[in-house]
């Protein structure tokens, strides 16, 4: 085998205990961490909370029964103060950090609740759903970022799958609260849930300043020394010379000086070479196909959608509502244990296919109820939304974030997820405002759209989507460039573990500048090669 081939062993990283709990380093990081994941929980609380209100009597008569495209910009709405937040958001990530964008998010959230809760007419209550949205954007950009980057390496594809899972947790909590406020015989029985709706981002204020920073962020900031120190505070309990802790130190510090020396502006960034364009159009392809799989039907419009088959009791279809999104809560966490047992790929493969064949049914179940009025198609076609549910929750709420973080390097990685959460939300504009005046013109002809997008959906997944499980972030983003440059990459970071080593007869800055790093981008030319071969001897010189 050449050596342009060789495998690079590496430490391992983080000798810590079996199990994350049994790691007091961990167990504080991962509670800090329930900070930034429940921004995910806020997006689920407005989802369920519109699929309640809808339901609820008080809030019909108060604002005149809105129908049609009012009742599509009601809900579309928050969409476009999401889609509002991206100007912003990510320069705020990487400009003031991870942290304290999530907290300049939660008080514009909050804003958002307490107008909506004031409400006195349907532009009033429209206007502070935008904001709700625009704060809701920022901390979906902010939150993931700091979850992935602050995680252990064993542990991050599960906790960042957990993030968008938390969507339901709120979807749940939103529709119980709009469920129990059914008997308030007021104008409070929908005030109380919206004002509620703060809860989620009032719980984030008290802690988030308590949360650390990412060390990526950090190291990107001349500030390697905090970095550090908080690597080993969480990941290996404080020993800063712990051998995984040095080396992941050294492997996003080889990461970012590269992408320093090799970026042309992080916009043009995005685009160039066929690696960051492919890498773009998957996240994308996450962003669509997430809104675009049928169950934003669900999300939104169920209570239109029972109407339709004849069920119509608010009772019923609040208790629904609350049913179906407890339900969804658990397969996500369910599924999210299996993201680095089975891997990415295979779920979002299962996901497609098995999507595919419960959305046809229902379509058919539909077209035969609207057809012959028989409550039994009515009854199949509920049974059809939790399994169609069911396929969904295997990949598309945990790794529709966590995915698209982890194939993006540190560089493009904020504005990358932003491209990821325009394409989300530009598509959930589209299902909020268009699905009513699709049901009601179509009814279920118009479920054809979203059946030939989840088609679509599986021939992109099998032919682009690339396996993660088992790399740091750093090799992750390597591999859009080919299974050497991971290696060249390990390479370096092992040569470099110690800054300014006398050993190697350079320094770590010094290295950079004189090819160290900039060989890999030109991988798999000879000099990389060279670069390997240096590398190992000096290793073999420190004893590694």
């Amino acid at each position: 085998m050449s050596d342009r081939h060789a495998s690079v062993s590496v430490p391992v990283l983080g000798k810590t205990n079996k199990w994350w709990f049994q790691d007091a380093g961990l167990r504080r990081l991962y509670f800090l961490l329930l900070v930034a994941i429940m921004s995910s929980a806020t997006n689920g609380y407005d989802g369920s909370l519109m699929n309640g209100l809808q339901s609820l009597t008080y809030w019909q008569e108060y604002f005149k029964y809105p129908r049609g495209s009012q009742q599509g910009i009601l809900n579309a709405i928050q969409s476009i103060g999401a889609i509002a937040s991206l100007l912003f958001g990510p320069i705020l990530s990487d400009t003031i950090g991870r942290k304290f964008t999530i907290f300049i998010g939660c008080c514009v959230i909050c804003l958002g609740a307490a107008v909506q809760t004031a409400s006195t007419t349907v532009a009033i209550f429209t206007a502070a759903r935008f904001f709700i949205g625009l704060g809701s954007g920022i901390c979906a950009i902010a939150s993931p970022l700091l979850i992935t980057e602050l995680c252990h390496p064993r542990q991050r594809g599960k906790v960042t799958a957990v993030y968008n899972t938390m969507y339901y947790f709120g979807a749940t909590l939103g529709g119980w609260i709009t469920y129990a406020t059914l008997r308030i015989p007021s104008d409070w029985s929908w005030r109380l849930p919206s004002l509620l709706q703060a809860a989620p981002s009032i719980f984030q204020l008290c802690l988030v300043l308590l949360l650390p920073e990412s060390p990526r962020w950090l190291v990107a900031h001349n500030k390697p020394e905090r970095a550090l120190t908080i690597l080993a505070k969480y990941h290996s309990n404080g020993n800063e010379n712990d051998e995984g802790v040095q080396f992941e130190f050294a492997e996003i510090q080889a990461a970012i000086e590269f992408e320093k020396h090799n970026s042309k502006g992080k916009w043009l960034e995005l685009f160039r070479g066929k690696p960051n364009r492919m890498r773009i159009f998957i996240c994308l392809c996450c962003g669509i196909f997430s809104q675009f799989s049928g169950t934003s039907l669900t999300a939104y419009y169920l209570a239109k959608i029972l109407d339709g088959i004849g069920i119509t009791d608010p009772w019923y279809q609040t208790r629904l509502n609350g049913f179906i999104t407890l339900v969804n809560l658990f397969e996500a966490w369910f599924w999210c244990l299996f993201v680095d047992k089975i891997g990415r790929r295979p779920l979002f493969q299962m996901a497609s296919i098995g999507m595919i064949f419960t959305f046809g049914i229902w379509i058919a179940l539909t077209a035969k109820q609207t057809a012959s009025g028989e409550v039994s198609y009515g009854k199949g076609i509920i049974a059809m939304i939790f399994f169609h549910n069911f396929f969904y929750n295997m990949c598309w709420t945990s790794l529709n974030v966590a995915y698209p973080i982890e194939i993006l390097p540190y560089n493009i990685r904020a504005n990358g997820l932003m491209l990821q959460s325009f394409a989300t939300n530009l598509a959930l504009f589209f299902a909020q405002y268009v699905n009513p005046l699709g049901i009601e013109a179509g009814s279920w002809k118009f479920y054809f759209f979203y059946e030939g997008w989840i088609i679509i959906q599986a021939i992109v997944v099998y032919f682009f989507f690339i396996e993660t499980k088992g790399k740091t972030l750093e090799e992750i983003s390597r591999l859009f460039d080919g299974e050497d440059a991971v290696q060249a990459l390990k390479g370096e970071a092992i040569g470099m573990e110690f800054q300014g080593d006398k050993t190697s007869g350079t320094s770590y800055n010094e290295d950079v500048m004189n090819g160290g790093i900039e060989t890999i981008h030109d991988y798999p030319k000879d000099s990389t090669g060279n670069v390997y071969q240096r590398r190992a001897s000096v290793n073999a010189e420190k004893g590694l």
